[in-house]
């Protein structure tokens, strides 16, 4: 775990968390509740890293829970969105070492762009009648549209 330890001025040590502003798309979702009936989610995410060789697409296990849980599951699969939380460490025992996996823990999540997009619907807005300009544009001449607006101008 990212930790900074400050000490304040009654000289009692607190910790800090690195906190991470990521540009993240979920790319599957686990939810399910805890006992106090809170929301969980977790599943993996990928994010784009720059190496020598350009853009590399890396992926990274996630976690939330609470509100960042309810935002990351009405985003759904495929969301492209900005994670803010941190990264945790996942110690996994193996034979000979601990191996560390990185784990986002997200606090709050805005999606920014989906794959489902909903289609808009447009409203059927009735052709404009432009039987005078197509009559004038044979003839070349430029027709004059007879307006009364003008005379109601207040200054």
């Amino acid at each position: 775990m990212a930790c900074a330890r400050i000490t304040n001025l009654k000289h009692h040590p607190i910790q800090t968390m690195i906190i991470a502003t990521l540009t993240i798309a979920v790319e599957t979702i686990n939810e399910q509740h805890d006992t106090e009936g809170m929301k969980i989610c977790n599943g993996v995410a990928s994010i784009q890293t720059y190496s020598k060789d350009g853009p590399v697409t890396e992926q990274i296990n996630y976690r939330c829970r609470g509100a960042g849980a309810v935002q990351v599951g009405a985003a759904g699969t495929g969301t492209q969105g900005i994670a803010i939380g941190y990264v945790d460490f996942i110690i996994v025992n193996q034979d000979t070492y601990k191996e560390k996996i990185p784990c986002l823990v997200i606090d709050s999540f805005i999606p920014s762009q989906s794959d489902t997009i909903p289609a808009t619907p447009t409203p059927d807005a009735p052709e404009p009648v432009l039987a005078g300009v197509s009559a004038a544009v044979g003839n070349g001449s430029i027709p004059q549209i007879e307006d009364d607006t003008d005379t109601d101008i207040p200054f």
